[in-house]
């Protein structure tokens, strides 16, 4: 089993759902057998007239627990496409690099914080009720600046703290050149947040990342 940080641990009617799937992960089936196997679930609680709204959008997040990082990133991918509808396109095929002084923490001060937030926001997707409030625009460094400058004001501790945005889960912290993401990569996908930030150009060559 492969496990990362997670909030889905505690067994309630919402959480009953998803531990019927539980035994056939990961060895069980592949990924087109349990999206689809979510599809039915789905259809079978919507004919009960059960409402699915609340934790359509966990299904990713559960399946995490229960598998390895590859084969989670593919299910989350389909499942996203197939089950949700999103057009998320992926990641930009670039590589800056990023510089992490500890786990889940990102030096950004050779990064524009601007394209730090943009390439965070559109690397995340809804969960949970947060799907109702879904918004598919991606964000540019330009849309991102004027969210710091509504937003974006430092705590008593001087973090900058961002939670839910449009739906998505951000959860991140930013503090002076530093950015925190541990919980990010829990309501998204494990170590995307690093690859987010990783497509965000450096400003200085000189900087060894």
């Amino acid at each position: 089993m492969y496990y990362c940080i997670g909030t889905i641990d505690k067994y309630n009617e919402e959480s009953k759902f998803y531990h019927n799937f539980a035994n056939m992960i990961p060895d069980k089936v592949d990924v087109d057998t349990l999206v689809l196997a979510f599809k039915i679930a789905f259809q079978d609680a919507e004919r009960k007239g059960e409402n699915i709204l609340s934790f359509i959008a966990l299904v990713p997040q559960y399946v995490r627990k229960y598998t390895s990082p590859e084969f989670a990133h593919e299910f989350r991918k389909k499942y996203n496409a197939e089950v949700l509808g999103l057009t998320q396109e992926e990641l930009p095929d670039v590589d800056y690099g990023y510089t992490e002084i500890e786990p889940d923490v990102i030096d950004i001060s050779n990064k524009d914080r601007n394209e730090v937030l943009a390439a965070l926001y559109n690397a995340s997707t809804p969960a949970g009720m947060g799907f109702a409030q879904y918004n598919p625009m991606p964000w540019t460094k330009e849309i991102a600046s004027m969210y710091f400058e509504k937003f974006g004001q430092p705590d008593s501790d001087g973090a900058i703290i961002f939670k839910w945005i449009m739906g998505r889960p951000l959860n991140c912290k930013f503090i002076n050149d530093l950015v925190y993401v541990a919980r990010y990569n829990n309501d998204n996908e494990c170590g995307l947040a690093q690859r987010a930030i990783s497509t965000c150009p450096n400003l200085f060559k000189n900087k060894t990342l």
